[in-house]
């Protein structure tokens, strides 16, 4: 699992922190239960470390690799594995609904973690196993009430279950990276289990006005972020009147609300506006 750690200003593509540490390699591998039955979606070649386990245990394998200086490296790996398939692109321009794969297993380049990372959770997969900066995946797992917890945790954790695997530093890399890595296991969650929603897109705009203002009231920062929803600030007052006389407590603090809470408020913003 290679963490992408630069970016090479000459040419402007992106440069490589190549693992050295294979029990790394090991704990992520473990923890997605690869079996002969898997497809799995790696993005990210690197030197092949990971790839070459994957097919290992994998029925097939599927990575996403934008880097064609990285051909022998690709070449070495598909001589060894006839059931691996190399895609060079864009993993952000893919369309990943081609590809028939139920477990995703990967070091993501850090500077698209998030949009991948979204990319992934509107799609159907059993397991991700993915690699982040600490600091991300902090945020990721981080529950109501802390100070790590935000926007990126609650539209993570609508999705899906998240668990912290392992940090990870830099002397596991060659060159080593400038910052601590971790490993991070996503479970779909089922259609039962996640909270009903009005409107997606809306929850999501909600989310996102929210937490724009996380340590304020919820009432101060809705209004101070209507745009988001589309509502100027007078009407958006005139709801959130009526959300008080639905006894929704509008002085709870942004970043104390659970996912459950969030949902709420969103259905009955959706409804009211």
């Amino acid at each position: 699992m290679e963490p992408r750690c630069g970016i090479m200003k000459q040419n402007k593509k992106l440069g490589q922190c190549f693992l050295k540490d294979k029990n790394i390699v090991k704990k992520a591998v473990d923890a997605a239960d690869i079996n002969k039955n898997d497809i799995v979606l790696e993005i990210g070649l690197g030197k092949g470390i990971l790839t070459k386990e994957l097919a290992k245990n994998a029925k097939k394998v599927y990575v996403i690799e934008l880097d064609r200086r990285l051909e022998p490296f690709a070449e070495e790996v598909i001589a060894e594995h006839l059931n691996v398939d190399v895609i060079w692109n864009d993993a952000l321009k893919v369309n990943l609904n081609e590809l028939n794969f139920n477990k995703i297993v990967a070091n993501l380049p850090y500077q698209i973690s998030s949009p991948i990372t979204f990319k992934f959770l509107k799609m159907d997969f059993d397991v991700a196993v993915l690699m982040y900066q600490y600091e991300f995946a902090k945020r990721m797992v981080a529950k109501e009430g802390t100070k790590e917890y935000g926007r990126l945790s609650v539209a993570v954790q609508y999705y899906a279950n998240v668990e912290f695997i392992c940090k990870v530093p830099p002397s596991a890399f060659s060159p080593k990276p400038k910052v601590d890595s971790a490993i991070v296991k996503i479970t779909k969650k089922e259609p039962n289990e996640l909270f009903h929603l009005e409107d997606e897109e809306f929850f999501e705009n909600v989310v996102r006005a929210l937490f724009q203002h996380k340590n304020k009231t919820v009432k101060k920062a809705l209004i101070n972020s209507s745009h988001e929803i589309n509502l100027n600030r007078d009407e958006l007052k005139d709801i959130l009147n009526n959300l008080n006389n639905l006894k929704f407590n509008l002085n709870e603090r942004v970043f104390k609300l659970n996912i459950k809470k969030i949902a709420e408020l969103s259905n009955l913003l959706y409804e009211l506006k």
